[in-house]
């Protein structure tokens, strides 16, 4: 994983960009950006401190945003091309809705809300990572 690039969002928050491309073949690679923002987990977030607890229970204080783009089979001669239109595609499609003032808030409440509805994947998780 090659670190490429880091944009700073509106509302204090970092995307950073990274590479995971490999070659799949002589001449035939698998593009593959990932994308990722940490953000601190704030009581604030929260009505109910026991809210704030199960989410920090089981996520840590610093939650995780990541996504990730990919391309495969292309062709060792267009790595570069098909790297710029995957990041520009993130960045239209993604960086108004990660630049909201309360990104964060809405992460944390999100996830609130999958644990209250899916407790099973929560159970037993001490690294707070659901099972898939």
């Amino acid at each position: 994983m090659k670190r490429i690039d880091e944009i700073a969002l509106n509302n204090g928050l970092r995307v950073e960009v990274s590479d995971l491309s490999r070659t799949i073949a002589a001449d035939t690679v698998k593009v593959e950006i990932a994308f990722q923002m940490k953000m601190d987990l704030q009581q604030a977030f929260f009505t109910d401190e026991r809210d704030y607890l199960q989410v920090r229970d089981i996520f840590g204080d610093i939650l995780t945003y990541e996504h990730t783009m990919e391309r495969t089979f292309v062709n060792a001669s267009g790595v570069q091309a098909a790297r710029e239109e995957l990041i520009l595609a993130f960045k239209e499609n993604s960086l108004q809705y990660l630049s909201h003032p309360e990104f964060a808030k809405k992460m944390a409440l999100s996830l609130l809300r999958d644990i209250k509805a899916n407790p099973y994947k929560y159970q037993g998780r001490p690294d707070g990572e659901p099972e898939e």
